[in-house]
């Protein structure tokens, strides 16, 4: 098969971790790929046999992203059309539907942010979520809902699980792109609990992986703890692997793919954003949390005191966390294999290729 993926940028985050990952996965499977995206450092992190096209994506270039869709599905014979975040996947379902190839969407986020507008829900030909409660936003009558599928991130490594000792040391781990809302949680955190915090623990060290284009209001939070001779938060800036901060981590403050790789290598998670939050992942609220992606949207709203009290309660009792979390290893390793995500996936454009009258009428 030779198959179009499409992303808006190609830097740090999720989404684009997820895009390379499945790109060079899918490309060690014999497929012909083709990324285009903004340029990006995940550029330099492809498989060689796949293809990166630079593009940038936007509400005034739409016309010229569908116009140039449509030429590389004839130049290059593309067979899929795979496209993540909205404005890649509005312009994947228009060129692809007037060219009648089959078009394929990815929701990390939300469904009504992700999937607008309606002509997306008319037009895709199969829709990918990566946690079951996504299709929540989707009435039961919705004939979306037999286009969707449920396929779950897949980890960039799948070791065998081994157990691991905790650590001595209290290292809380943070990851992401700092974007607007990511910021909004890690200035909260860094004013109104990391100073508790340390009181408690005074060795303390908080690692801060990414950066974007609010990194420096983060910076100005963090300035109190920034002293080059001990300072007890380091911004780490844009790192290519999370796994080996994740190793020296204590606990990992975070959701979605960032929780996973925490979980797979044994560390504890306690999933939190700027809206929601839940508990120390456990084997009572596992489940329950895969559903959603480990987001904490189905337990409480952001709080910066009940964060405090869970921190402390965790940190206080770290060993006890960590044989908890030991024993999710072997589960998560399962329902997050790489390889399952890429055969998942295949299959999905298998079936498209195989039997295009499962496809929507337009």
């Amino acid at each position: 098969m030779t198959i179009l993926l499409l992303v808006k940028n190609f830097d740090l985050g999720g989404t684009e971790v997820h895009v390379r990952e499945l790109a060079n996965g899918l490309a060690k499977s014999g497929n012909k790929v083709i990324v285009l995206a903004r340029k990006g450092r995940q550029e330099k992190y492809l498989h060689p046999k796949v293809t990166f096209l630079p593009h940038r994506f936007s509400n005034l270039r739409l016309p010229w992203s569908v116009k140039l869709i449509r030429s590389l599905i004839t130049e290059k014979k593309i067979d899929i059309v795979h496209g993540h975040q909205r404005l890649p996947i509005l312009a994947s379902v228009i060129a692809g539907s007037c060219s009648k190839t089959p078009c394929v969407a990815t929701i990390h986020g939300r469904i009504r942010l992700d999937a607008r507008p309606s002509m997306i829900r008319r037009w895709i030909d199969r829709m990918i979520v990566v946690s079951p409660n996504r299709l929540t936003a989707l009435s039961p009558a919705d004939p979306l809902r037999k286009r969707c599928r449920v396929i779950y991130n897949g980890l960039i490594n799948s070791p065998q699980p081994k157990a691991r000792t905790c650590p001595n040391l209290v290292r809380i781990l943070y990851a992401s792109r700092i974007d607007s809302k990511h910021s909004l949680f890690l200035t909260s955190f860094l004013r109104h609990i990391w100073p508790k915090i340390r009181t408690t623990f005074p060795d303390a060290q908080f690692d801060i992986l990414g950066d974007g284009e609010h990194l420096e209001s983060v910076r100005e939070a963090a300035a109190p703890f920034l002293d080059p001779a001990q300072p007890s938060v380091i911004l780490h800036g844009f790192v290519p692997s999370l796994e080996p901060y994740l190793r020296k981590a204590s606990i990992t403050l975070g959701v979605g793919r960032v929780a996973i790789e925490s979980l797979a290598l044994g560390v504890p998670v306690i999933p939190v954003n700027s809206a929601h939050q839940a508990p120390l992942v456990t084997r009572e609220n596992y489940e329950r949390l895969k559903a959603d992606n480990f987001v904490g949207r189905p337990f409480f709203a952001f709080s910066p005191n009940r964060l405090l009290d869970d921190l402390t309660k965790t940190l206080d009792n770290l060993p006890a966390s960590w044989d908890a979390t030991s024993d999710l290893m072997t589960d998560v390793h399962e329902d997050f294999s790489l390889a399952r995500m890429i055969n998942a996936t295949q299959g999905v454009y298998r079936e498209l290729i195989t039997f295009p009258t499962s496809r929507p009428a337009n």
